[in-house]
């Protein structure tokens, strides 16, 4: 029989739990957003790293430039002890955080630059994988390495294939990031397998802070719209190689107050012109970056046609009076290369980290 106020009764019972399950959910969601505001992305800058804390340690995601579907993730739950490192990039990277002696392997002792790796390798506690055919998959394995980072070019997948599947294998994509400070930004990657993270982290800012520092102290300079144009790059046989216009070189040559004579040309990667067409643009050139030789006379004598380039008498600058310094600094420290370009670009060839004027 029907009775008013049990049915009422029935009905604020209905109410009350639904308002609790209501709440429940709502502390559910909180809940779940406050964990999905802890693994945010600990990368600001990169296009291709991505690492997130993950339980007691991290969780690291390499996307690949060119198979953009291509995801390589890890975890790093402990720090490693032994790194081999096919590059000397990475070498900078490491000696960058004071972890040296978390090196066990390296790709070609002939570009070292940091002493405390060239002492290491003296002692035979680092081992030089250089062979004829690229690295010795023989060697680092008799390294005992527990981790190989390789930069994703070149002739290394064959010799990885060859190794075990317990070993952790790390594409460093970082020389095909478009912005100097995405490139440095890995370090952070070296930070979490060295078990220094926060350093790495503190690194970076501090790499960071001082370039947009030059950055601003350059606009703030610039009080004209006539911009010093830049010609980089060399002859390959008959064709000009230059960085392309979205490459972290073009953007640093930007941020430097550099007008790049091929700022508009699509890619990241090189762009290959005619001799013919240098020539033609050659007259209005400024400065020439990044010959790849030492001095005009080393100019000269690989290319004996160079006394014609319409830029051959203007200011000449390379890195290749340091370049192993270059090979291994660079990457991580663009603040540096800005120093210098920043400085090239308003006449002063003093006080220069990597490049020097050629004589």
């Amino acid at each position: 029989m029907y009775n008013p106020a049990t049915f009422q009764m029935f009905r604020s019972l209905i109410s009350f739990f639904g308002l609790v399950f209501f709440f429940l959910l709502l502390s559910c969601s909180d809940q779940k957003t406050a964990e999905h505001s802890k693994k945010e992305n600990l990368c600001q800058h990169s296009q291709y790293l991505r690492i997130y804390n993950y339980q007691k340690g991290y969780k690291v995601e390499i996307l690949d430039p060119d198979q953009q579907r291509k995801l390589h993730v890890f975890q790093i739950q402990k720090p490693y002890a032994r790194i081999a490192v096919l590059s000397a990039t990475h070498v900078g990277m490491l000696s960058a955080l004071g972890q040296q002696e978390k090196i066990c392997a390296i790709s070609n002792a002939k570009y070292l630059l940091d002493p405390r790796v060239k002492r290491l390798l003296q002692l035979k506690r680092i081992v030089d994988l250089q062979t004829e055919l690229g690295f010795s998959a023989e060697k680092l394995l008799q390294r005992k390495a527990q981790v190989v980072v390789y930069s994703g070019f070149g002739n290394e997948s064959q010799q990885l294939k060859r190794l075990p599947a317990h070993m952790l294998k790390i594409a460093n994509f970082e020389w095909r990031e478009k912005t100097p400070l995405a490139r440095a930004e890995w370090v952070l990657l070296f930070g979490a397998l060295c078990g220094q993270f926060a350093e790495a982290q503190q690194l970076f800012e501090e790499i960071q802070a001082n370039y947009i520092r030059i950055q601003k102290e350059v606009q703030q300079n610039n009080h004209s719209n006539q911009l010093p144009i830049l010609l980089s790059g060399n002859l390959y046989g008959d064709q000009w190689i230059a960085p392309a216009g979205q490459s972290f070189e073009a953007h640093l040559y930007k941020d430097a107050g550099l007008a790049y004579l091929f700022s508009k040309e699509e890619g990241t990667g090189s762009v290959f012109k005619s001799l013919a067409e240098i020539l033609r643009k050659g007259p209005a050139v400024c400065i020439w970056l990044n010959p790849g030789l030492p001095s005009r006379k080393a100019i000269l004598k690989q290319y004996p046609k160079a006394q014609f380039f319409p830029f051959f008498k203007k200011p000449i600058y390379c890195y290749t009076s340091n370049t192993n310094k270059y090979w291994e600094q660079a990457a991580v420290h663009p603040d540096w290369l800005l120093s210098d370009l920043s400085r090239i670009a308003s006449g002063q060839t003093k006080k220069l980290h990597f490049y020097a004027l050629l004589k």
